[in-house]
Formats: C-alpha cells, structure tokens, sequence
C-alpha cells in the first residue's frame, strides 16, 4: 500500500506541510522553533513519519470580502496603470465567483497582494502567438496567486479576455463548474496545475519526504502528487525557475485546447496583444460584463 501523507492538515486546511521527520524529538525541536501556529501528526506507518503543520488560526469567510472602491484604491495606487486595471478586474471577478458559488466553497486563504499582478504581467511575452500569450497571462497570475482565493478561476477568465482583445465575436467553450462536458475536459488542466504549482513551492519539504518512503502526498480537493514523478532534488530557486517555465508550457497548451475546442483554429497562428492591447480592452471592452455568468 503507498504511503500517504497530507499536505494540507485534514481538519485545518489554512495549515500546510513544512517539516517531516522519523524522530519525534527532531520534529517537536522544529516545533518549539516555529513562529507560526503549528499542528502535528504522526503517521502510523511501520516507520512512523511525523509531520509538522504550519499556518494562520483563522480562515476568514468569503462573505467577509468587502473590496470596496475606496480601499482597493489605496492598495493599487503604486501600481503602474496596467496593474491597477488588471487587479480591479481580477477583484471584480473573485466578487463574481464568490456570490454565485456556496459560502462553503470559498475561504479566504491569504491577503490580496496586488503588487504581484504588475510582477505577473511584466513576464508575459507580449505580441507573441496568441495561444502563448493568453496561456502566460493565465500562467503567470496563477503562479503569483495574487488574490486571497480563486486563482484558477480568474486565472482562466483572463485567458478569455486576452483571446476577446484580440477577437471580440469569440465564444468561450462553455466554462460553468456545473457543466459536465466542461469539467470533463478542463479539470485536469487545473489539477496538473496545482500539482505543479504545489511541487514548485515545496520541491526541498517533498524530497525529505521521499527520503522518508513517503509514496504520495495529497493536498485539498483530493488532489494526489506521486512524488516518483517529479525531479526533487535540486535548490529552490532552480525548482521556482523549471516548474515556473513547466506550468507556462502547460497554460499555452491550455490556451490551444480552447481555440481548437471552440473552433477557432484561426486564432492559432494570430499574434496575441500588446499589453496595452489587453489593458485597453480590460478597461473599455469589459464594462457591462455580467461576471457572474463565467461562474
């Protein structure tokens, strides 16, 4: 039977893997270092592996957002124009997705940092064939994960609206969650996501733990990572650089998935926008936009 270990703690998903040991002495000592709230649990396995929990006490709820006009101003006023318009929109959307999805589905998990939205637009390559374009836009905002939840769903809209900049008459493959043929299609797009995105961040955590016979990790939505399938063993800041340029790669193929799913091989070969293409489109070409429908 494969060995399991959570990386999210089952009964306090704000709290997630930092730490893993065979001894009971090394990981209370890494205990009584952290300043981080903590939760510990001991897996009963022939060799016993215990793991160590880090993260905040308190999960807000969604119905605590309250990005009023006033104070998403105050947060983006440094930003360069193209970031505080694409972080308005981004906070539209998050809005969007929260008042159609049950309360239960959506806690806040971190603070909004809408400094990382200008980080993920300065590493797109403008004016690049559009299916690259639109999967780094998508890629990129993923990976900065801006936004205190939801980043796949926004994420992905993104995607459609740099399409849309480029060609106003196009039509998304229909993208409600409740939709089988949608989820069918695109949940193992976002699945192979996380998954990246998880290993990239925890490349050093996830090979202790394999140095410990550990076979899977399985963080929320029941999510599996067989770690035998992922190089490990290399510096974080190498890990950070190729499961970035990976993620990217599966974004574009993302991209491409959904021009060729709604018939739109046309679009393959168009040259994707500039970025002042996209902002002026976020700005005036989205501005009746129900949201709500893309949830």
């Amino acid at each position: 039977m494969a060995r399991l270990v959570f990386y999210h703690h089952p009964q306090a998903e704000n709290f997630s893997l930092k730490y893993s040991s065979a001894s009971v002495a090394e990981i209370r000592s890494q205990r009584e270092q952290s300043d981080e709230s903590t939760k510990l649990i001991g897996y009963p396995f022939e060799t016993p592996v215990y793991v160590l929990y880090e993260g905040d006490s308190e999960i807000e709820s969604a119905q605590d957002i309250d990005f009023d006009q006033e104070w998403l101003s105050d947060r983006i006023r440094d930003l360069p124009r193209p970031g505080q318009v694409v972080a308005f929109r981004l906070v539209e959307l998050l809005e969007a997705a929260v008042d159609v999805r049950d309360e239960d589905e959506f806690r806040l998990y971190k603070e909004f940092e809408p400094q990382k939205i200008q980080q993920a637009l300065d590493h797109v390559s403008w004016g690049a064939p559009l299916p690259t374009v639109a999967g780094e836009v998508m890629s990129n905002l993923i990976l900065r994960h801006s936004l205190p939840n939801a980043n796949h769903r926004t994420g992905i809209a993104m995607l459609q609206f740099c399409i849309e900049s480029v060609d106003s008459d196009f039509a998304m493959p229909r993208t409600h969650v409740d939709d089988d043929t949608w989820r069918e299609w695109v949940d193992p797009y976002i699945v192979d996501s996380k998954r990246l995105i998880t290993v990239r961040r925890n490349n050093l955590r996830f090979k202790q733990l394999e140095d410990l016979d550990v076979d899977l990790v399985e963080r929320k939505d029941g999510i599996q990572i067989r770690l035998a399938e992922f190089e490990l063993d290399m510096h974080w800041r190498e890990a950070l650089s190729k499961y970035a340029g990976q993620h990217e790669s599966h974004c574009t193929d993302f991209g491409q998935a959904v021009l060729e799913r709604a018939e739109r091989d046309d679009l393959l070969d168009r040259q994707g926008p500039t970025k002042q293409e996209f902002i002026t489109y976020l700005e005036n070409g989205l501005v009746e936009r129900d949201f709500r429908e893309m949830f």
